[in-house]
């Protein structure tokens, strides 16, 4: 289950196949193209690929086909942690988009819709989405929208959300036609650039002032609020009869691929929005992460990561010192209508509301509309997260947590100061500079059997008073007692276990088990703290799994360490691989291969630690004799010579 209101992004997938030109060929005329490649792509996957990697829990609903393309798309997005439960398959081509980039990261693209637009022609009443899809927009933080899938969908998703009372925003891109009217009365924030505000008002878009213009009219169309792209000249939200809020963009260096570069606007504003940033800061993330885009090619591969996104905000701070827009009309306009000009340090202007109380009357941006997350912390800055034990285990963790844009701080024994240091980590080996960092959370990282020495060793009185302490062992019971006899009452506890380390987690988290039980956890903030820690996995498509330890026990005694065991008994019999190998028996070595490579200290925490262990080798060694008792039984029914030979062999192993 996810442990906050998601994401969920309705729309398309593509695989994108870019041909780089110098230009675009004219009628009747061929070209060469100086290099081409497929990558995944589509407005609705570039949005949700670039909300689950600013570590937001994404689901994305849509379809595929049954083409080589489908694997591309999903592999692309499930690795980008996106949730893909509610992806069709159809008896369509995946669709598809050919991109002709030119110098200077301009493009001109042609859509095939193929599987985004083969959606059933349904009678009225008759969904065109599943229950459970229904479910899941019902309980999101957002819902977005693009129009590369047809409109009927787009508006059975948005009456679904806003019967709910889940915000819709919907990127106006896709499509030439108009948008329907009924579907307009549904969104909640309508996002289209320049040319589409132009094609949907048939109004003039070559200036901020006509660019506002046009948006008021838009509203009169039933949209609460009109969020325009506009490329290098930035951004403007018109939000009602609040005064407009306009952000200039954060030009990148160079600009290499300017493909994407929308649909990361448009998703960044609307995890930022959903994690309760007001407008203004909101529209300055996405900026940012829209500014990191285009520096590299692809849409889907240049989407940027929360950690990065953090960095370059903070390389562009804002003052407060008021500065006139370049437009003379648009400054006379702005000031009008409230709104105040603010600097960046490096000239760029953005504009603030000059209204106090706006903040805290509509903390998540979305006006006018009931939101599903009134509760929900406000994310801007990282979580400081400890991991004691650095090993490989804790590496492995740190990596992806820095990749979150959080900060991490580790304390091993062992000289891993090196490693520390290409990751970004904070590294001691003294536990008082350690617990003197002051983390938000501290991460029992070390082995099952030297946990509770670690544990004993730490000064915890010099941590924080409310620190939550997390467990990733892979038993439950033990830790949980360990927290709760040792740590402080007024402690935070919470007892997780990742079922995946660096060799099935290296390329992606998406769909891989975390167990976890909230034990000790305060209200408010520090439950919402728990949350977020949380959400680093879920972020990334993990399955999450609540239970309690004892129950995980039960389980893991079933699975994991009967499976360790298995392993170990191949690996003790000291297997050869052979000129006639079968298929099974290939596996059972590679079984017998994992066996020797685990560590025994683990292998022995799992038994020591977990009072079903026992009764689970009680087991194994009841199956294997009663395979040998009906074995050996069959011997009686066999005649003759055979049956000596056999007992014969039976005895001499017997005697060995």
């Amino acid at each position: 289950m996810a442990v906050s209101s998601p994401l969920v992004v309705v729309g398309s997938v593509n695989a994108d196949i870019y041909v780089e030109v110098e230009r675009l060929p004219v009628e009747g005329e061929t070209i060469a193209a100086r290099s081409g490649q497929t990558l995944p792509g589509g407005k609705g996957a570039n949005q949700a690929a670039c909300a689950a990697r600013l570590s937001y829990p994404t689901f994305f609903c849509g379809q595929v086909g049954l083409d080589g393309h489908a694997n591309l798309v999903k592999d692309a997005l499930a690795s980008a942690g996106v949730r893909l439960d509610h992806v069709n398959t159809v008896d369509s081509p995946t669709g598809h988009a050919v991109v002709m980039l030119q110098p200077g990261g301009k493009n001109s693209i042609i859509i095939v819709g193929g599987a985004n637009v083969a959606w059933p022609k349904l009678e009225d009443g008759i969904s065109r989405l599943t229950a459970n899809a229904q479910q899941l927009i019902k309980r999101a933080g957002a819902v977005l929208l693009q129009r590369e899938i047809p409109d009927a969908v787009n508006l059975e998703a948005a009456k679904v959300a806003k019967s709910a009372g889940v915000p819709v925003i919907m990127d106006a891109g896709g499509a030439e036609g108009p948008i329907p009217e009924e579907l307009l009365k549904h969104v909640t924030v309508l996002s289209p650039n320049e040319s589409e505000l132009a094609r949907l008002t048939a109004m003039p878009t070559n200036s901020l002032e006509k660019i506002l213009l046009a948006a008021a009219k838009v509203q009169e169309m039933g949209v609460q609020q009109v969020l325009v792209k506009m490329g290098e000249t930035g951004s403007v939200l018109v939000s009602g009869k609040e005064p407009p809020i306009y952000q200039p963009a954060i030009l990148a260096p160079t600009v290499v691929d300017t493909t994407g570069a929308g649909d990361t606007f448009t998703a960044s504003y609307a995890v930022a929005l959903i994690e309760r940033q007001t407008p203004a800061e909101a529209l300055r993330f996405a900026a940012a992460a829209a500014s990191i885009c285009v520096r590299s090619k692809g849409a889907m591969p240049s989407m940027p990561e929360r950690k990065a996104v953090l960095q370059l905000l903070k390389e562009h701070p804002l003052t407060e010192e008021k500065l006139s827009p370049p437009d003379e009309k648009v400054s006379r306009f702005l000031q009008s209508s409230g709104a105040l000009q603010c600097r960046h340090r490096d000239g760029a202007a953005a504009t603030k509301i000059e209204t106090p109380n706006r903040v805290d009357s509509k903390p998540n941006g979305f006006q006018g509309q009931a939101s599903p997350n009134q509760h929900m912390p406000k994310v801007m800055e990282g979580l400081k997260i400890g991991i004691v034990g650095f090993g490989t285990f804790g590496q492995f963790l740190a990596e992806r947590i820095c990749g979150q844009g959080h900060e991490v701080v580790a304390l091993s024994r062992s000289d891993y100061r090196d490693v520390a240091r290409r990751l970004g980590v904070s590294f001691h080996r003294d536990v008082n500079a350690f617990c003197d960092e002051h983390p938000d959370i501290v991460i029992m990282s070390a082995s099952i059997i030297s946990t509770e020495t670690v544990l004993r060793s730490l000064p915890v009185e010099r941590l924080k008073p409310d620190t939550l302490f997390v467990d990733v062992l892979s038993v439950k019971g033990f830790p949980k007692q360990l927290f709760l006899t040792i740590l402080p009452p007024q402690f935070d506890v919470l007892c997780t276990h990742p079922m995946f380390g660096p060799n099935s987690g290296r390329a992606s988290w998406a769909g891989l088990p975390v167990v976890y039980e909230r034990v000790r956890i305060g209200e408010g903030a520090r439950m919402d703290r728990c949350n977020r820690f949380l959400d680093i996995f879920s972020s990334q498509g993990c399955k999450m799994v609540e239970m309690s330890c004892g129950e995980h026990d039960v389980h893991a005694a079933g699975s994991q360490f009967i499976t360790h065991t298995v392993c170990r008994i191949l690996g003790k019999m000291k297997l050869e691989s052979t000129p006639m190998n079968t298929k099974g028996y290939e596996d059972i070595l590679r079984l017998a291969e994992t066996g020797e490579a685990d560590s025994f200290d683990l292998y022995y925490g799992l038994f020591v630690h977990n009072p079903n262990a026992v009764q689970e080798l009680q087991r194994l060694e009841t199956a294997v004799a009663c395979l040998k008792k009906e074995l050996f039984g069959h011997i009686q029914h066999t005649s003759g010579e055979q049956a000596f030979s056999v007992a014969k062999r039976v005895a001499e192993v017997s005697m060995c």
